[in-house]
């Protein structure tokens, strides 16, 4: 059996071991990373360069000086310590060892992180190589940090105090016994250079203690992120750490945070490919900030699951915008922030995007929002508080003022029109249909943060007061809910609730059919998951506004555009090799607006049982790409006045016209847009258009412009 090296066995022989095979592993790693693995490898190559280098100059003079100190006194000690090499070298082992770590956990190499690693070194380097003194010095300090924290928390009352307590507990106590051992085990005693690099030891880990609250729940919760030379990505675990959110803008955040937000391996897939397209911020690029949801509450034992059972089709539509509109652009920097379920954390976002303001580059939007509530609209007015745009494709509350934008200030662009534009168009529908009068119920249970329910109910039994012979009646249990024949229904709750509520109406029903059932465009979140739909018991139709037109309203050139990025983000759209994507309502012989056979791109990639062919866009992606598209054409090269912002009329997908003045949309782009299915459980057919009975035809109060929602 060959003898080990006797040079392996020391410290500095492991480290330079380390070193080797750790530069081996990163150097593999990183060549399947193309352009960026092989910058990388020069960065740690050409620092780990110039530290030997520094060191070989500092062993060099140090001799030099050594020589001149001999003969000038033969019998001084300086000639020695100045001769010794071995602190040169193994501060550029560990230097090395430390770049590499740093290279292969976050694949980047920043000016701080060879400064951290020189200070780190150094401090190391003036240990002894005696494993009993390191062994030593760092438990005395390890032991006395953990005491100044609790010495900390418990004069926390007192800054003076704590501060006195905290010296003597770091500095002085460890050095008076470190004596003290150090003669319990024969030791010599530790010289000024080691009380030195023991006090230094202990005050660091103290820090960390300190700081245990900023770090320590995202380590253990796998939500914590080395910082990086983007200064960009940060996590942070919930309270309960099931999940992580924050912002994240690279596909490798580091060893102790995920890849992508949530646990569903389709959206995963979209979210790193969306990530793996970002290059460096360069002059004039535009950053788009999307936030929305991509977790939810997991049902307890069940960490893979959510409790309601929720999915975010929609939530892939605006993504697969942001991805189709990275290849287009060719100068987009996206940033998925997450806010977990119900956009709980949307508050925390914006003050995480607010302190890396200057990371983000001049030109920067936010765009989404996920749902009108009030931590959402709190968030906004932050962002708008210090001169960051927001662009929202799909936020309609308008509890404040009826009619008005969800945020009704400068630097607010609210795509879609707001509540009261879609309770009118339902009761002018109604009254066409019932021009004696109608009975309207509107299911909604309370929910006073949900601005989005609030908002809507209350437009609802306003408008329906103006029209004569109606009425209209708040339900707010499920219990409420009737199957009554002269009854109109309307579903104004989340999408979440829809299901019970389907079923309701069924046990209700029986074997009879609703009267006629309208559900608010938070519904279409469930018509886009294919597999709610299916489970349904429900074989009857409902109307029900969307978040935004279909393929048929594209512009000619537009769709052409569209299928172009499409056809180079073909893998991660999930269309199979040889396949053309077409829109079936495009197709030629499609008449009445009905998708036969549809398939949307989110149903193609998450339907197993039953794979189809995507011919559909999904009704959430164009408001999003037209969102990127009114950013990038509106702000200039470097920031001004949210009130300053202005844009001629520039042509969006669909041919509407944007018109910007003092940072206000002159008026919505995205309509009011009632679609029907029938039935409820049959996901392969759509209308792109009202039922029959709600269908206008003689609008009596002037053009209605409307639209959906959440």
């Amino acid at each position: 059996m060959p003898r080990i090296p006797r040079s392996l066995l020391t410290l500095k022989g492991a480290l330079g071991l380390a070193a080797v095979l750790l530069a081996v592993l990163i150097v593999v790693r990183v060549l399947f990373a193309g352009a960026d693995g092989v910058y990388t490898i020069v960065l740690v190559a050409g620092s780990a360069t110039a530290i030997y280098g520094v060191g070989f100059m500092v062993a060099a003079a140090r001799r030099i000086l050594a020589a001149v100190a001999a003969a000038a006194d033969p019998e001084s000690p300086l000639p020695r310590f100045l001769a010794d090499p071995g602190r040169a070298q193994l501060l550029a082992v560990l230097a090395l060892v430390i770049l590499v770590v740093h290279a292969g956990i976050t694949g980047y190499v920043g000016v701080w992180t060879i400064l951290v690693a020189v200070l780190l070194a150094a401090v190391a380097a003036l240990l002894s190589e005696n494993l009993r003194l390191v062994a030593l010095i760092c438990g005395t300090a390890v032991v006395f940090a953990i005491a100044t924290v609790f010495v900390e928390n418990a004069l926390s009352g007192s800054a003076e105090a704590r501060a006195l307590a905290v010296s003597v507990a770091a500095v002085v106590l460890p050095v008076l016994v470190s004596d003290k051992l150090t003669g319990l085990i024969k030791m010599p005693k530790l010289n000024a250079t080691h009380n030195v690099v023991l006090a230094v030891l202990t005050l660091t880990l103290s820090f960390l203690g300190w700081t245990r609250e900023d770090w320590l729940p995202g380590v253990v919760h796998s939500c914590y992120t080395l910082p990086t030379s983007t200064g960009v990505t940060v996590m942070r675990a919930t309270a309960d750490g099931s999940r992580c959110y924050g912002l994240l803008d690279t596909a490798d955040p580091g060893v102790f945070a995920p890849a992508a937000f949530g646990r569903d391996p389709v959206t995963v897939k979209l979210e790193q490919a969306i990530l793996k397209n970002n290059r460096p911020l360069k002059r004039g690029d535009l950053t788009v900030v999307w936030m929305g949801a991509l977790s939810c509450d997991p049902m307890p034992g069940r960490p893979a699951t959510c409790a309601d059972g929720r999915d975010y089709p929609s939530e892939r539509d605006q993504l697969r915008a942001l991805l189709l509109a990275q290849t287009y652009l060719g100068h987009l920097h996206v940033v998925i922030a997450d806010a977990t379920q119900d956009v709980r954390h949307a508050d925390d976002i914006a003050q995480m995007i607010i302190e890396r303001r200057k990371a983000l580059g001049p030109r920067l939007v936010v765009i989404g929002g996920g749902d009108s509530r009030d931590t959402t609209q709190r968030a906004i007015n932050r962002l708008l508080d210090a001169g960051i745009p927001f662009i929202a494709p799909n936020l309609l509350a308008d509890l404040g003022g009826p009619g008005k934008p969800f945020v009704d200030r400068p630097g607010y662009l609210q795509l879609a029109p707001a509540n009261l534009a879609y309770a009118k168009d339902t009761v002018t529908r109604l009254r066409q249909r019932f021009p004696d009068g109608f009975r309207l119920d509107v299911y909604a249970q309370p929910a006073p943060t949900d601005l989005y329910t609030t908002s809507l109910v209350n437009d609802l039994l306003a408008a329906v007061r103006q029209a004569p012979g109606s009425t209209a009646r708040h339900v707010a249990t499920l219990d409420g809910v009737g199957c009554d024949k002269d009854t109109v229904l309307f579903f104004a709750d989340r999408w979440t609730r829809f299901a019970e509520f389907v079923q309701r109406i069924k046990d209700a029903c029986g074997h009879s059919r609703p009267n006629l059932v309208i559900a608010d465009g938070s519904v279409g979140r469930f018509m886009a998951n294919y597999q709610l739909r299916a489970v349904s018991n429900a074989d009857w139709p409902v109307d029900y506004y969307v978040g935004g037109p279909g393929c048929s309203d594209l512009s000619p050139g537009m769709y052409t555009t569209l299928l172009a990025q499409m056809d180079k983000s073909r893998e991660v759209l999930g269309l199979r090799p040889g396949e053309t994507f077409a829109c079936a309502d495009r197709a030629p012989g499609a008449r009445d607006r009905q998708l036969v056979d549809a398939c949307t791109l989110d149903a193609a990639v998450k339907s197993q049982s039953q794979p189809c062919r995507p011919n559909d866009l999904g009704n959430f992606l164009i408001p999003a790409w037209d969102a990127v598209l009114l950013a990038d054409a509106l702000l200039p090269p470097d920031p001004v006045p949210l009130a300053q912002l202005q844009l001629a009329p520039t042509t969006l997908s669909t041919g509407v016209q944007a018109i910007v003045q003092g940072g206000r949309l002159d008026k919505p782009t995205v309509p009011v847009l009632l679609w029907h299915v029938d039935p409820l459980n049959d996901p392969s057919r759509i209308w792109e258009r009202p039922s029959d009975q709600l269908e206008l035809t003689i609008d009596p109060t002037g053009p209605v412009v409307v639209g959906n929602g959440r």
